[in-house]
Formats: C-alpha cells, sequence, structure tokens
C-alpha cells in the first residue's frame, strides 16, 4: 500500500473499502463490491467530478490513513467491524464523502452482470 498516492488509486484500499460499503450477502449470491474489481469505475468517476471527487479522495485519505495507524497492513488487514467502525468515525468528519462514494459504487455495482444475475 503506498502511502503517498491519491487513496482512490490505491486498488488494495479501495477494494476492502467497496467490500464494507457493499459486502458480499449471507447465501455468497451477490458479492461484495471490491470483489467485482469496481474500484478503477469508481476512481476514473470520482476523479473526473470537479465537485464530489475532492471531498470522496479527502475521506478516502483520512479512512487509509485511521486505518494504517491501526493496522501494519491497512483497511484490508482489519477486521469487517474494525473497519466499519472506522468509516463511520470518517462520516461525520467528511460529510460527502459516503454520498459521493455511492453515487459511483451503486451504479456500478447494481449494473454488473454477477450481481444482476444474483438479484435474479
Amino acid at each position: 500500500m503506498t502511502e503517498s498516492s491519491a487513496a482512490l488509486n490505491d486498488r488494495e484500499f479501495m477494494d476492502a473499502l467497496l467490500n464494507l460499503v457493499i459486502p458480499a450477502n449471507a447465501s455468497g449470491s451477490l458479492p461484495g463490491a471490491g470483489t467485482l474489481a469496481l474500484s478503477l469505475a469508481v476512481a476514473t468517476g470520482l476523479q473526473a467530478d470537479p465537485l464530489l471527487g475532492p471531498m470522496v479522495e479527502a475521506g478516502a485519505q483520512a479512512v487509509r490513513e485511521g486505518a494504517l495507524s491501526q493496522h501494519t497492513e491497512g483497511l484490508p488487514g482489519m477486521t469487517p467491524e474494525a473497519g466499519t467502525k472506522l468509516i463511520q468515525t470518517q462520516v461525520s468528519a467528511n460529510p460527502f464523502f459516503m454520498m459521493g462514494l455511492l453515487r459511483y459504487l451503486y451504479p456500478a455495482y447494481y449494473q454488473h452482470p454477477q450481481v444482476l444475475r444474483g438479484i435474479g
């Protein structure tokens, strides 16, 4: 994990983040968002968005820094419970972080062929 690059460009971090935002369902018919390789599409959309992009990057960077302060591997090495708690602490400090992330994540996730098959 590269601390100096933009958090949105850190694929390992983003995959872990997306899996926490949309985890796999209990039956496994719907995968976690991070397992579908959506991080590049989400990051690309956000980086092209002059309004939401910088706010989501700031929130993602705060989550990444917080995760690295708690675990040597950062968010990918944390338990889902600890990662979710960390994200929740950043939402109040970065109010547009989750809204902006979901703006690009939901369409990518719910249009993915594997998700569409899982929904039936």
